[in-house]
């Protein structure tokens, strides 16, 4: 099983998208139109869950797509992206993407507890500070310890976002190699000598980075899961709320 079906498998996640779609049908049987049903505290509530989760468990598959994409390139098609563009364009999809799945962590913990802050305020400090949060001390140490594995591919992401590209010696030397003019003064000889010697270098290359994104992955699953055990402690309290209020 992949990790975003176990996640998405996961008794978290099989009852917020469980209650999310029942919540719906209920506040939609008052109108035809879908975007004009109106929903109480509680609706609110189920429904934002299962939204903030469901984009969460998206960006999970995403950074497994990321790691095929590293070879998906087709060399049958005329395009202006060589082999290295396209590698170099994924590599750096990808650190960007797995950085921001703290993000959407952090937005799922905040609808689950039910704090209502404002997406755009919603960070680190302010989730792990709140006196909610803080109530449930294995929420924290979870999310502290995914911002810990993430926070090994932070300064990459940063630069890549604030500064420059990736400065990675061994990719550099793969856009090297793939550079439109560096063919052009060599014998046919030479020719064939360079492009055997970067197919090596590429696939050497690649298949290192599968290895090291794949493991990434996993960890990170790992670490989601263990973080979705407080989360659902924690939404089982919240339901348990609405229905002593009259929900």
């Amino acid at each position: 099983m992949d990790n975003y079906a176990s996640l998405t498998e996961s008794e978290f996640s099989q009852a917020v998208f469980r209650d999310a779609r029942e919540s719906m049908k209920d506040s939609q049987k008052n109108t035809l139109v879908p975007e004009d049903a109106e929903v109480d505290e509680c609706q609110f509530y189920l429904q934002g869950v299962g939204f903030h989760l469901a984009h969460a468990l998206t960006w999970m598959r995403q950074l497994e797509l990321s790691v095929e994409f590293l070879t998906n390139y087709d060399y049958s098609k005329r395009i202006s992206a060589s082999r290295a563009d396209h590698l170099i364009y994924n590599i750096e999809n990808y650190l960007i993407r797995l950085n921001s799945t703290y993000d959407r962590l952090l937005q799922l913990t905040n609808a689950v507890f039910h704090l209502c802050n404002s997406e755009e305020h919603v960070s680190h400090s302010v989730i792990i500070t709140n006196a909610k949060v803080q109530h449930r001390p294995y929420a924290v140490s979870k999310l502290k310890a995914i911002k810990k594995h993430l926070d090994k591919y932070a300064q990459e992401r940063h630069t890549i976002i604030h500064k420059h590209s990736l400065l990675d010696e061994k990719l550099r030397r793969v856009e090297l190699f793939y550079h439109d003019g560096i063919l052009e003064e060599m014998s046919e000889e030479q020719k064939a000598r360079l492009k055997t010697f970067r197919a090596n270098h590429l696939r050497e290359y690649v298949i290192a980075k599968k290895v090291e994104f794949q493991q990434m992955n996993t960890q990170l699953a790992a670490l989601v899961a263990t973080l979705f055990a407080p989360l659902l402690a924690e939404y089982q309290f919240q339901k348990q709320q609405f229905k002593v209020r009259g929900f």
